[in-house]
């Protein structure tokens, strides 16, 4: 993981997924509430794409850990 770097700013909270040397997705926490949603809100950039919400970053990691794993056949 590092952390995201959109025009220079870099963000609080919000990191690029990199596997294999690649950016493959990204996690982030957000704080615009919306509804009852978990605020860590992680997405996947391979095909198949994939994104979702959970309580934690500690679960968001093993999320897209898993989700890379299962897309690229590792």
């Amino acid at each position: 993981m590092k952390r995201t770097d959109i025009g220079g700013e870099v963000l609080k909270d919000d990191w690029v997924i990199i596997w294999d040397g690649r950016e493959v997705g990204r996690i982030y926490f957000s704080d615009v509430p919306y509804k009852t949603a978990n605020p860590w809100v992680w997405a996947i950039w391979v095909i198949p794409a994939e994104t979702g919400r959970v309580k934690t970053l500690e679960e968001a990691r093993e999320t897209v850990r898993r989700v890379v794993l299962r897309v690229s056949g590792d």
